[in-house]
């Protein structure tokens, strides 16, 4: 299934007016559409691209290049083993930036403690999380054709997604971890 967004998205520094189709793969959840979604919120200003293979063996949920075409940021979103983590972190080296978005705190938390001796290059990973519910809210809100706002800071996330199934305004806190 695709989906289609319109994005108004404002950073508190720009605004940001952009259309985003995200192809879900064959039982994807909604909850991981609104997990690469909000990660792309969060990067719009790196202009990421969804699904992009980079040619590692490994493929992120969402990828930016430098003007140079370099990757410069590597996101996976949900589940990730320790062995990727592992491999993305060594490869990141300090070029990329490697996050791992999970849905809420209690998520993140443990998939650091899982991955806290398996990774080498620890330092390299960060985690992005938000509140109970609020990435599980938008994927159950989401149809083929969305109107989506947003507001962005470094420490919270506003929002509002506009379709045929109606309505949907959700507000969270970014939680955040890393080893630095």
């Amino acid at each position: 299934m695709k989906y289609s967004f319109n994005i108004q998205a404002n950073d508190g520094k720009q605004d940001y007016s952009e259309k985003l189709v995200v192809v879900a793969f064959n039982n994807e959840a909604g909850s991981h559409i609104a997990l690469k979604l909000l990660a792309y919120l969060m990067f719009i200003k790196k202009r990421p691209r969804i699904d992009e293979d980079p040619g590692w063996n490994v493929v992120p949920d969402l990828i930016a290049r430098d003007e140079a075409g370099e990757i410069n940021l590597w996101v996976d979103c949900g589940s990730v083993s320790a062995k990727k983590a592992d491999t993305i972190a060594t490869k990141a080296r300090d070029k990329i930036e490697f996050f791992v978005f999970r849905k809420n705190e209690r998520e993140m938390d443990q998939f650091y403690k899982q991955i806290q001796d398996k990774v080498k290059h620890l330092h390299n990973v960060k985690c992005i999380s938000f509140d109970d519910r609020f990435v599980d809210g938008i994927g159950e809100n989401l149809d083929r054709t969305n109107n989506l706002e947003a507001y962005i800071t470094d420490e919270m996330i506003t929002v509002t997604i506009e379709n045929g199934l109606g309505k949907h305004e959700a507000y969270s806190v970014i939680y955040r971890k890393s080893a630095e």
